[in-house]
């Protein structure tokens, strides 16, 4: 028997499996990953035949079995998406609750919350369930110092720091772990392990969410074909969702309307995550335009380590705490003035070699990152 510390973590509503799983799952099977490697990790999540890598972590299923490991951990990870039943159980039993959660901004941008009978009562699911984190949450992992800034001020509000906190820790540390978006070491084995496959010169590397800006992607392809840049680009995930079905139907219209077929590729199949690499290592550049808006001031883009990792730039907008991210590390290009020609020309540069790879950056590697997190769990749990 090891007398390791227990770690649950519930992955919520989030997806593990290969041909569904999204940035905010897979941050969360590399984190169960690297926390494997020194405690007991146990991970709930939906079944399925096809679950991503966890490394020495174990699937558990929902129900009865997620019941006795909630009531066996020593503690208990949550993340953006919790099962509310599955947190009281976890309260009930008295166990160290870590929730990795933001504000439910861009769910307010959700078509399936727009067209929701009650659109306030439904968002008000998900912003009671991180009420509850706030509430119940003895520490809190963040994405981003501008995430850790938001997060300062709502613990705050809430009444959950007390002159006793900041005595103890001006910075608060005792509450708040910051740990940046990176990679694990598994990830980083299999995306060097993968071949080479070229889906196109330009990837749209994520979601086409509604407050993104795919179209102009499209219509940046069209300049330059009209001036004669022989190029490709593609979306990598058009797999349709309820959230993503309208604005995937826009972009294809676009493609047809301006006949890209044979330069813009609309992937609608689910696309197993074991094969991502292969293409997004091929790329020239990743493509991530979004809106202005709340949600892009105060969240940090998980599709961001497709860069960190493989060294391939972003070309992105100015409109929050990715584009800063961005400009500050020198990992692409930032559009100062968002549009079609402008997006068109930064595409031009990265194709005429102007603008080249980035280079892999270690220091998002969660081995490294974690490292102040989980010497902080082993205290906590060992009684400090």
């Amino acid at each position: 028997m090891s007398n390791r510390p227990v770690i649950v973590v519930d992955a919520g509503s989030y997806s593990l499996a290969e041909t569904s799983i999204a940035g905010a799952g897979q941050r969360l099977a590399e984190i169960a990953q690297v926390l494997g490697d020194r405690f007991v990790v146990r991970v709930i999540c939906s079944p399925a035949p096809d679950l991503v890598d966890l490394g020495a972590a174990e699937e558990v299923a929902h129900g009865g079995a997620a019941e006795q490991a909630i009531a066996g951990a020593d503690a208990v990870m949550f993340f953006d998406t919790p099962d509310r039943n599955r947190i009281e159980l976890a309260v009930s039993h008295r166990k160290l609750i870590i929730g990795e959660c933001r504000a439910p901004i861009e769910h307010m941008s959700y078509p399936s919350v727009l067209t929701f009978a009650d659109p306030i009562g439904e968002h008000q699911r998900f912003l009671g369930t991180y009420r509850r984190m706030l509430q119940v949450a003895h520490h809190f992992l963040c994405r981003s110092q501008v995430e850790r800034a938001a997060l300062l001020s709502t613990l705050c509000a809430f009444g959950r720091t007390t002159p006793a906190d900041i005595m103890r820790s001006a910075t608060l540390d005792h509450l708040i772990t910051t740990i940046p978006i990176g990679f694990s070491r598994r990830g980083l084995n299999a995306a060097e392990a993968a071949p080479p496959v070229h889906m196109a010169d330009f990837l749209w590397t994520g979601g086409i969410w509604a407050f993104f800006e795919p179209l102009m992607l499209v219509e940046a392809m069209g300049i330059l074909r009209d001036r004669g840049v022989d190029t490709t680009a593609a979306f990598m995930h058009a797999a349709p969702t309820d959230d993503t079905r309208s604005t995937i139907g826009a972009v294809g219209r676009a493609i047809d309307h301006l006949a890209l077929g044979d330069r813009v590729h609309l992937h609608t199949e689910p696309l197993p995550f074991s094969a991502r690499d292969q293409y997004v290592k091929t790329a020239e550049a990743y493509v991530c335009i979004a809106r202005p808006g709340a949600e892009n001031e105060t969240g940090t883009r998980l599709r961001l380590r497709d860069t960190w990792l493989h060294g391939v730039p972003t070309i992105i907008d100015p409109y929050g705490i990715s584009g800063d991210l961005v400009a500050r590390e020198g990992i692409g290009v930032v559009l100062r003035e968002p549009g079609a020609e402008c997006l068109a020309d930064a595409l031009q540069q990265v194709k005429s070699g102007a603008i080249g790879r980035t280079g892999r950056r270690m220091e998002r590697l969660y081995e490294n990152s974690m490292v102040a997190f989980m010497d902080w769990l082993e205290r906590e749990l060992h009684g400090g």
